[in-house]
């Protein structure tokens, strides 16, 4: 189907379920429920997940705090801490979208669902730093610009990790002139504080990994064509660089975006694509290959490796572009496996450590440790 007639329909068809959702909104708002949702009911992941963790010590039973996904069945091992589990496709999860006072988002929110007067958005979104273009300032045709206005309708705050996060993509990008709150990624308080244990022992035991392994992730973001894009780097000859720079026995995991969860990587390399969360994946990665996407924020962080893989550079420029040069970033660029093994091989820790460093004065990084707290506070003042 042309994408533009495929957007006009998605328009209509959300004008048109919100007007038969209608008859729910007489329903009352329950001041003390909220609903969770992370990359659209796929994952119990990211921001959403660290800030209900907060949520449910902090608030010890006396709010409702519901999450819904499109396989419910995964997920109700949350049901044991007290977390009601919806199915997304279900008439309660109807019910609790239109009557929850707080719903927290990481990404654009259900286009056919009514936004109520008396229900409070929080928009944590899904990546730090600001690096490749979003919302209208990939400069989208009409209908697009179109229905990513109604995804992004109704927020009452918005989350950001840097001053350049809030300039460039909530107030350029997104066009939003709210409330922010600039407390940094709830999910990045566990990589601050660098509790990797657990999330380690999870998932060595998820891709059946020794100890004494070390782990490189390899993490491509998104692409509009991503049953084109093949270029991926070759393995082999990574693993084998990485041993002869670091030492030790390598082992390479992939991990699919979340848009795009097919793995067609056609190479001898572990799948942690549907391992539940990628911040357990960064904390146990002793590397990071990837791209352009933001997890490249995440991981410097904690002063680990970054390298970017980036052998359709001019493509994506073209198709999506960056608010600032890729070449200005912190992290060694190739565009091809030559590229890259030159570039692990060459790899500096300690100009690694001043560059992010500086990276992160300049971007003005706001992240604080602390932001799940600081959100789960907000939240239950604003079901009292």
């Amino acid at each position: 189907m042309n994408k533009t007639l495929d957007t006009i329909l998605k328009i209509a068809y959300s004008y048109a379920y919100r007007m038969l959702l209608t008859p729910l909104r007489l329903l009352p708002i329950q001041k003390r429920r909220v609903l969770f949702v992370s990359f659209r009911g796929k994952q119990y992941s990211c921001n959403p997940r660290a800030i209900s963790e907060a949520l449910l010590k902090k608030a010890k039973g006396s709010l409702e705090i519901a999450w819904a996904f499109h396989e419910a069945e995964k997920f109700r091992f949350l049901e044991k801490d007290g977390v009601k589990v919806l199915s997304d496709s279900s008439f309660e999860f109807l019910k609790y979208a239109l009557t929850s006072r707080v719903i927290v988002t990481n990404t654009y929110y259900k286009p056919h669902l009514p936004r109520r007067k008396g229900q409070f958005f929080i928009r944590t979104w899904h990546g730090g730093g600001a690096y490749k273009r979003v919302g209208k300032a990939q400069n989208l045709p009409f209908w697009e610009r179109m229905f990513v206005k109604m995804q992004q309708e109704g927020a009452n705050v918005y989350l950001s990790s840097s001053r350049a996060f809030t300039d460039m993509t909530i107030r350029e990008a997104f066009g939003y002139t709210g409330e922010i709150l600039e407390c940094g990624m709830p999910r990045n308080d566990r990589l601050i504080k660098g509790e990797y244990q657990e999330a380690k022992k999870q998932v060595f035991e998820y891709l059946n990994l020794s100890k004494n392994t070390r782990l490189a992730l390899y993490a491509p973001t998104y692409r509009d064509n991503m049953d084109a894009y093949g270029q991926y780097p070759d393995f082999a000859r990574m693993e084998k660089a990485l041993k002869t720079r670091f030492g030790g026995e390598w082992k390479i995991a992939y991990r699919g975006h979340h848009v795009y969860y097919k793995n067609n990587v056609q190479a001898e390399c572990l799948n942690a694509t549907d391992y539940m969360d990628m911040q357990d994946l960064l904390l146990s990665a002793d590397v990071l290959i990837t791209d352009y996407s933001s997890s490249i924020w995440d991981m410097s962080l904690m002063m680990k490796p970054v390298f970017l893989f980036c052998p359709d550079l001019n493509a994506y420029r073209a198709e999506r572009d960056f608010f600032t040069d890729i070449h200005s970033w912190p992290f060694p660029l190739s565009e091809n496996d030559e590229e890259l093994e030159k570039s692990i091989l060459s790899f500096d820790e300690e100009k690694m450590k001043k560059a992010y460093e500086n990276h992160h004065k300049t971007l003005g990084s706001f992240e604080s440790g602390n932001a799940s707290d600081i959100v789960a506070d907000r939240i239950n003042s604003e079901c009292r």
